[in-house]
């Protein structure tokens, strides 16, 4: 077994650092228009994280470098990545004092980078526009992954995608991308950023300002939630903003490879797409359901219009894990309740931003279930598992499985461990379910008209825990933890 490559951990931290001082700077460039004090600390902030990059980086090219790795390294630049963005995605909070406790700092970091929408602010309207700029540019950065924009030009460095890809995307179907990781990464990345310049024109034409046509564009189509509004999305009371949001989130929220095929080669083959066709169904469902709930429980907003566009708008957000909101949902009753926490769960596509456990693997857990009683019937017949028309092996399931095992079994402790720092049931049970599926919205205090500033430092830091787990999906951070994953 060939040596932890050291070289190659230290070089690709140090890539991705100056990247992110790079995006520091474009926050700065906001400051500068708008005057702000804080913009000295945008380039403070910039100077010591592109330094820190350049000498990990430099560290990494000592000796003659070693390209090749193993997922035990691949796995630990992962996580490592994560933690070092969110670390120095601080320092425009906590230099200035615009955010006076390195914890909620680094929860507003934390969540910002994996995309999931929770803040400790409780005056966002007074924040420096900068740093709400650079507070829904960590949203955008995180969105896609860092480490797509990485392996996307990462031969220049000298390095392999490969076994990063692995570790980034963990999903059911990451064996069919590995012989083109160039190919996908890159078309990932055009129709990122596509989408990102299509709803920001589309909001800026609406009532929106520039800055806040910006920031809402990185926010949605990143599935994060970030708003520059303390009443959020709900603020501008512009049906046309909650369309375009709709769209976005949906999008956002969708295979990127397929939507890259339909704006390049007008493939048809994202309506052909199971996981695709699922997600459409489920959200028509679920906001068919919330519309008939909304009407018996008298929730209704006046107009159809207004009850679809509200219904609608909430289904796309949850399923989505964006967490924007037009309303408090809380308000809605338990039975929604119980409809938030389970579109919380699977939420959408594999090769998306959003998190969750995808819908794929409820398609995998689904028609495995459905073909086990047909086994247990005819016990010597052979059934395969198929998505798409190709035959599933026993070895993805089995992995999907333990998945879906480790995610409950997660949220079971963390539920726990959360009600031991002062949570009522409602909110430490909603709270690990939302927060490990990428959703910053939980039940009780936590709900769309809280935010986290209340909770306990041990909270904060265990849901910063569910947060990297749930945006790596699991495996790569707890591989870490097991003793036989290191051993020779």
């Amino acid at each position: 077994m060939q040596r932890f490559n050291f070289q190659f951990v230290f070089s690709s931290i140090g890539v991705t650092l100056m990247i992110e001082a790079v995006f520091m700077l474009l926050s700065a460039l906001v400051g500068e228009y708008y005057h702000e004090p804080s913009v000295n600390y945008l380039y403070m902030s910039a100077i010591i994280t592109f330094c820190s990059g350049v000498a990990l980086y430099g560290a990494g090219r000592i000796k003659k470098k070693n390209n090749r790795i193993t997922k035990r390294e691949a796995f630990f630049i992962v996580t490592f990545v994560w933690i070092s963005l969110v670390l120095f995605g601080c320092l425009p909070y906590t230099l200035g004092g615009a955010i006076t406790s390195f914890t909620n700092a680094f929860f507003e970091s934390m969540s910002g980078f994996t995309a999931v929408g929770s803040t400790t602010l409780s005056n966002i309207e007074a924040f420096p526009k900068s740093l709400l700029f650079w507070r829904s540019l960590t949203h955008w950065i995180g969105g896609i992954g860092i480490l797509i924009f990485v392996m996307s030009f990462i031969s220049v460095f000298g390095g392999t995608a490969v076994q990063l890809y692995s570790a980034e995307v963990t999903g059911i179907s990451e064996q069919q991308f590995k012989p083109r990781i160039s190919d996908i990464t890159r078309s990932m990345s055009v129709t990122y950023l596509f989408l990102t310049l299509s709803g920001f024109l589309l909001l800026w034409a609406g009532p929106m300002d520039a800055f806040d046509a910006a920031c809402h564009s990185f926010s949605a189509i990143s599935t994060g939630g970030f708003s520059t509004k303390q009443a959020g999305i709900a603020h501008f009371n512009s049906a046309y903003v909650e369309y375009v949001l709709i769209v976005l989130m949906f999008l956002g929220a969708t295979n990127f490879t397929l939507i890259f095929q339909l704006l390049r080669h007008f493939s048809p083959r994202i309506a052909k797409d199971e996981e695709f066709r699922w997600y459409a169904s489920l959200i028509g469902i679920f906001t068919f359901v919330t519309i008939v709930y909304m009407y018996i429980k008298g929730y209704d907003d006046g107009s159809f219009e207004d009850t679809f566009r509200t219904a609608l708008f909430q289904v796309v957000s949850s399923i989505s894990t964006t967490a924007f909101t037009t309303v408090d949902f809380l308000e809605w009753g338990e039975f929604y309740w119980f409809l938030f926490l389970a579109m919380v769960l699977f939420c959408g596509c594999e090769g998306s931003t959003s998190g969750g456990m995808k819908i794929s693997r409820l398609i995998l857990l689904t028609k495995n279930a459905r073909l086990s009683f047909k086994r247990f019937v005819h016990s010597q017949a052979l059934y395969m598992v198929k998505i798409n028309g190709q035959v599933v092996s026993n070895t993805v399931i089995e992995k999907a499985l333990s998945f879906i095992f480790l995610y409950f079994a997660i949220i079971g402790v963390s539920s726990i461990a959360l009600s031991l720092t002062g949570m009522s049931f409602n909110e430490s049970f909603g709270t690990a379910i939302s927060t490990l599926g990428n959703n910053g919205i939980g039940l009780g205090r936590f709900g769309p008209s809280g935010n986290f500033i209340h909770a306990t430092t041990a909270a904060k830091y265990i849901l910063c825990f569910l947060m990297l787990v749930g945006r790596l999906e699991i495996f790569t951070v707890l591989s870490l933890i097991v003793p036989s994953f290191w051993k020779k």
